[in-house]
């Protein structure tokens, strides 16, 4: 296992421990009118799994590290992971991030450091990241590591897991 495979099963392993106790209705409850439930958190953390694979996968075919958006909104509606059953959507979070995780696993040393000042990170990435700045996909990768502890935070915010890989931007 590479590190950032390694950080995301750590991840995985502790928000398992941390999902553990929740029931459907627990699940279910939107904390407050317009926030998202931890099911659409998860569905959330389903979408991105799935976009982020797309874009580390490609990675590799192309000079730059440009990617497309999407409305994480209303993606979160159309999935309908609200009205889904709460097992369904914990099972397919831990299936799907598991997926990425053998991509990580898989992915070489010289595509995750190339420095590029090619890529959408000034718009795209969690973290601040200035427009231009060189930059590698390590770096995308752990910022997605960022994102997934961040949305565990707002279903417990009690969450606690090292995510920090240290990819220089």
């Amino acid at each position: 296992m590479n590190l950032a495979s390694e950080t995301l099963d750590r991840i995985l392993r502790a928000a398992a421990q941390m999902l553990a106790p929740f029931d459907d209705d627990a699940m279910s409850r939107q904390p407050a009118p317009g926030k998202w439930s931890p099911k659409q958190i998860l569905g959330h953390l389903i979408d991105s799994a799935y976009n982020n694979h797309g874009r580390f996968l490609i990675a590799a075919d192309q000079d730059h590290l440009r990617f497309p958006g999407y409305d994480q909104n209303a993606w979160v509606e159309r999935n309908g992971y609200q009205e889904q059953d709460a097992r369904e959507v914990v099972s397919t979070f831990f299936v799907v991030q598991s997926h990425l995780g053998q991509l990580l696993n898989n992915l070489p040393d010289e595509l995750l450091n190339r420095q590029t000042t090619d890529h959408t990170f000034a718009t795209m990435a969690m973290r601040p990241f200035p427009d231009g700045a060189p930059s590698c996909l390590g770096y995308f990768i752990e910022d997605y590591l960022f994102h997934l502890v961040h949305h565990l935070k707002q279903i417990d915010p009690d969450f606690k897991e090292d995510w920090y890989i240290g990819y220089q931007r």
